[in-house]
């Protein structure tokens, strides 16, 4: 299985780093860095969320499923947002 890391330093915002092991699908995602996210939970639910994600990546409908994960949370990312998760988890799997 592939396995892939990937640093980003989010313009004006935070450090996020990815790493991912795949298939045909997601089979382990690891997300750390230094941005805030309220409730702290949320990012379990965030990593669940990423790993049910077909492959190849569908980026617009991934997103949509983030946003709404986010909202039905009532949770707040803080230096970092939805579309740099899926565009940082893009380019991991490309």
């Amino acid at each position: 299985m592939p396995e892939k890391t990937v640093i980003r330093k989010i313009p004006a915002g935070k450090l996020v780093r990815m790493d991912i092991t795949y298939s045909d699908q997601i089979d382990e995602l690891i997300i750390t860095g230094d941005f805030f996210l309220h409730p702290e939970e949320t990012l379990d639910a965030i990593v669940s969320e990423l790993k049910k994600a077909s492959l190849p990546l569908q980026p617009g409908m991934v997103l949509t499923r983030l946003e709404n994960l986010l909202t039905e949370m009532n949770a707040q990312l803080i230096g970092v947002c939805p579309e740099d998760f899926v565009s940082i988890l893009d380019e991991a799997l490309s």
